[in-house]
């Protein structure tokens, strides 16, 4: 990668990427699985519309349709998502809901955008059909990255947090066993 190219500096992108960016509640992560969404969109629709089935391209049919704009409805949102919680990254003063007080928008954030574009790829992949899961079509990747974000970060517990937080209570540590 040429110098020109990197952030800040040699160590900046590990540290915007490590702990420093979610203590700081930076949606660097959320932003990135965004991303997986959208590219996985694009190519949907980009397939949508040069593919002919019974003599009009599948983008034209009323269920390939129904599928990109729940698609583009589920990036919309997850998009707004992000772009709170990097709004209320610079301004923590300005978030003071009471029943998310004790929880960062940056969790709920990433809880939401990762289930959401784990949920586009899959159906972003279902617009190429058979072709949507050969492993050299970019569809795999694509649904591939989607599921490590889904299962990165301990997903239960930052449900778990938002829950806690809901119900005004924190889940007291479970003692060592054997004491």
């Amino acid at each position: 990668m040429p110098a020109d190219n990197v952030l800040g500096g040699d160590a900046t992108g590990t540290a915007l990427l490590g702990r420093g960016a979610s203590r700081r509640g930076i949606p660097y992560v959320e932003a990135m699985n965004l991303g997986v969404g959208r590219a996985a969109f694009e190519a949907a629709l980009e397939y949508a519309g040069l593919r002919v089935q019974g003599g009009r391209p599948i983008i034209e049919h009323q269920a390939i349709g129904a599928i990109l704009a729940e698609i583009a409805i589920k990036l919309e949102v997850s998009r707004n998502m992000v772009w709170q919680a990097a709004w209320a990254s610079e301004h923590p003063e300005a978030v003071a809901h009471p029943s998310t007080a004790d929880v960062p928008p940056q969790t709920i954030a990433r809880v939401f955008v990762s289930s959401a574009v784990h949920e586009v790829t899959v159906k972003a992949a279902e617009v190429f059909g058979a072709m949507g899961v050969m492993r050299d079509m970019p569809m795999h990747k694509y649904v591939h990255d989607a599921l490590v974000f889904l299962h990165a970060g301990n997903a239960t517990a930052r449900k778990l947090q938002i829950a806690q937080a809901l119900a005004g209570y924190r889940q007291s540590p479970t003692p060592p066993s054997g004491t």
